[in-house]
């Protein structure tokens, strides 16, 4: 698995929008939710706007906003963006396998320790086989700022522990690699 923790940004919207979007290329397709913050679990990822319908983007960026907006003194800019992509060879996942990678991914770095109803809100979003893309906003829903640590190399280890789990291909291990350079 190849972890690639972006650079934070300030709207969620703008990321929600080239997630659930044609993508740069047109690559996006058959984009949809298959995981979301342990809120989103009374309905499920079914309890949210479904990644096609009309005013997704913005029904869902303002849930994932709410905390932020709620929180006191918020950061500049808290959203936090993950992608993880699988090897070409690897078996495909299902959208469960997706949904369990995400949230151990969220657990891993610290924003969304599993069992903890109070964390960050995210959603993970899948468009094609071999990848998914992890949002979150760094406000927990009570009001707390999470300021992930060494969130690269955490996101690293927890691709580890997949690969060995699920037999799949060693991805990249260091941050010079990928071009991302994160504490």
């Amino acid at each position: 698995m190849i972890p690639r923790v972006r650079p934070r940004g300030a709207d969620v919207r703008e990321v929600l929008r080239y997630l659930l979007g044609p993508g740069e290329y047109g690559e996006h397709r058959d984009h949809r939710l298959v995981a979301a913050w342990a809120a989103a679990a009374v309905g499920g990822v079914a309890g949210l706007p479904s990644a096609s319908s009309p005013g997704a983007v913005g029904r869902l960026a303002g849930l994932l906003e709410q905390p932020v907006f709620a929180g006191v003194n918020p950061p500049a800019k808290p959203v936090w963006h993950c992608s993880v992509h699988n090897h070409s060879d690897d078996p495909m996942l299902s959208d469960e396998q997706w949904a369990l990678v995400a949230a151990t991914f969220l657990d891993g770095v610290g924003l969304a320790p599993v069992g903890d109803l109070a964390a960050v809100r995210w959603v993970a979003v899948r468009h094609g086989g071999d990848h998914v893309h992890l949002v979150a906003t760094l406000v927990r829903q009570d009001g707390r700022t999470v300021w992930p640590r060494h969130d690269y190399r955490r996101c690293q280890s927890v691709a580890r522990e997949f690969e060995e789990r699920l037999g799949l291909r060693p991805g990249t291990r260091t941050p010079a690699a990928s071009g991302v350079r994160h504490g």
